[in-house]
């Protein structure tokens, strides 16, 4: 949509499980959740939209979340999930969540927007909570989430699970802040966002965007790695079957870069290289530019140097990804995400497509059903679907 030409019908869903739609934001002064583009959300016309008998503009579902909905009711092991917060609304949070009401307002605009919008459920993405205050508020919160949820489920929904999500932190002083265990009991998944480790607008030296494992040879390139921040978490939670790896879809450019011995890696730079939307990122199907590829076995990460423009570029190449996903296998993760769809490629180097593959291809994604019976949504069809249907989940 928009600029990018990216909508819900591109998306690769057979390869999918699920498909967290970001971002929704948090009323700072009420803790009341909204969305924050109500035409692409709710009102975009697509050309397979068709109106009910004897219904009204204002009294249907379009926009994207019509799309999702219909995705869900073709591929019923497909779940949507509302993502709130991101970069984007971060600092919306601290005040947001600040007081009991906001809370158990956050909890029930998005209890109300699962109801109405035919939802599976949220992902929190709270970037990031720093004092003890904001740890207790986001237990609270958490726990208000899971108990609205399961009490619209016991009267609408026949007890079906809806899911509650954190998309968490890789960074030692952003997760050490979090509450983790005593948020888990509440939670069903921890996204972690294994990557932005280093970037020309935030870092000192060129490095890896996503390394898997930190570099002894090389320590200036690997300001983090995905392995602490892993072990990290299965310490805190209940299951590693809870964690799934972020992986990037994109990759961040450094310019004015000296070569030295390593290509460009854990060099100083002077500014962004090129981007696709915006200086110093790029689409992951516009990698790789001018440049030889190189990879750190060390760390497993790859990146592009190119002695002519001197631009270097991490990002991940599809071996990458594939010794990523046996990294989550043998670690006994929950599964991988990306950010974002609409930044691969459609080609066999698509990096979806090497991690569905290196998990066993589409037969071996897991099967748990989606809910598609809303009889108190305020849409028409979305109303229409559960009195059509003989159950929500078959």
């Amino acid at each position: 949509m928009y600029g990018r030409q990216y909508f819900v019908t591109d998306l690769p869903s057979n390869k999918l499980t699920k498909v967290y739609y970001a971002f929704a934001n948090i009323n700072n002064s009420t803790g009341e959740v909204t969305l924050s583009d109500e035409w692409a959300d709710l009102q975009f016309i697509y050309p397979t939209d068709v109106a009910p008998p004897n219904s009204t503009n204002s009294t249907l579902l379009y926009g994207n979340f019509n799309q999702l909905f219909k995705l869900k009711q073709q591929n019923r092991n497909l779940k949507v999930v509302l993502s709130i917060g991101g970069w984007p609304y971060r600092t919306n949070f601290a005040p947001g969540l600040s007081t009991s009401a906001r809370r158990a307002k956050f909890a029930a605009s998005s209890t109300q927007l699962i109801q109405d919008l035919g939802l599976d459920g949220i992902d929190i993405d709270w970037e990031y909570p720093e004092t003890i205050a904001d740890g207790e508020n986001f237990v609270d919160t958490v726990k208000r989430c899971r108990e609205a949820f399961d009490t619209y489920a016991a009267e609408h929904a026949e007890g079906y699970h809806f899911e509650l999500g954190i998309s968490a932190p890789a960074g030692p002083i952003r997760y050490n802040a979090m509450p983790i265990a005593e948020m888990d009991e509440y939670v069903d998944y921890w996204n972690l966002m294994a990557f932005d480790y280093q970037g020309p607008g935030f870092s000192n030296f060129t490095g890896h965007l996503s390394n898997l494992y930190a570099s002894k040879k090389n320590p200036k390139a690997t300001d983090f790695n995905t392995d602490q921040a892993i072990q990290h978490y299965k310490d805190e939670v209940s299951s590693s079957k809870k964690i799934n790896l972020g992986l990037p879809l994109y990759g961040r450019s450094f310019a004015n870069v000296v070569s030295g011995r390593n290509y460009g890696l854990g060099q100083a730079f002077n500014g962004s290289g090129e981007g696709t939307w915006e200086a110093g990122v790029l689409d992951y199907k516009s990698i790789p530019l001018n440049g030889t590829i190189h990879v750190d076995r060390e760390a497993v990460a790859s990146w592009t140097y190119d002695n002519a423009t001197r631009q270097f570029v991490t990002f991940d190449t599809p071996a990458i990804q594939e010794k990523k996903t046996q990294y989550l296998i043998k670690e006994g993760l929950g599964g991988a995400w990306w950010w974002d769809s609409s930044s691969d490629r459609t080609d066999e180097q698509s990096l979806t497509t090497t991690v569905s593959e290196a998990l066993g291809g589409v037969r071996a994604l897991a099967k748990n059903p989606n809910w598609i019976s809303f009889p108190v949504s305020k849409y028409d069809n979305i109303r229409a679907v559960a009195k059509n249907s003989t159950a929500g989940r078959y």
